[in-house]
Formats: structure tokens, sequence, C-alpha cells
């Protein structure tokens, strides 16, 4: 799991998939609407004019100032299309546990 603090070292950080490969560049981090720890990130990649799709931050590693995901390029340009406006509804936040085969869904909604 990435920390707050190694975030903030993160900036535009390449993305690589579960071999090393470059995915994209990190776009932006949402956190978890209950803790307010990182919860999820958005990769920008030229695939799909710029698509940003998102990518579960429990699951990501810092290597040498690089994000490294344990997922294949393909699983990733795979993900639903969810709109990267800010906030991620509790439905499509549901749909990315889903996509992702994570065990641990999002807590219930106070």
């Amino acid at each position: 799991m990435i920390s707050n603090e190694e975030l903030n070292t993160l900036y535009d950080a390449e993305i690589l998939d579960q071999d090393g490969e470059k995915i994209g560049t990190l776009g932006e981090v949402y956190l978890d609407n209950r803790t307010g720890d990182p919860a999820w990130l958005t990769v920008r990649a030229g695939w799909f004019a710029g698509r940003k799709v998102f990518v579960p931050m429990s699951t990501a590693e810092v290597r040498e100032g690089q994000i490294q995901v344990p997922y294949s390029t393909d699983k990733v340009k795979g993900a639903p299309d969810i709109l990267a406006d800010g906030h991620l509804s509790e439905d499509d936040e549901q749909d990315l546990y889903i996509y992702y085969r994570m065990d641990d869904g999002p807590a219930p909604s106070a």
C-alpha cells in the first residue's frame, strides 16, 4: 500500500504493469470517503484519446520512483469506463471491486 507521504513524491510517476512495462502515468488519487486513505489511482494513458482508468491503490507498490500494479496492461485497459470527475459513486466503486476481483468491497455508507 502506498502511503500519503509517498504520494507526494510521485507526481506524474510512471505506472507499470505486472511485467514492468509502462501503462501510462499517474493521474489522480482518489481517497476513501470513510478513512481518507488513498484508495484508487487513475492512469493516464495514450490509448483511447487519453482515457483515464482506475486501479486500486491497495495492490500498487512503489519501485524506484515508479508505481507497479499486479495487473496486465490489457486488464487495466479493460477496466470499466468511469468518469474521473473527482468522486466515485458507490456503484462505480463496486464495479471496480468486482472487475479487479478484490475481496474487500467498499464499506457500507453511513
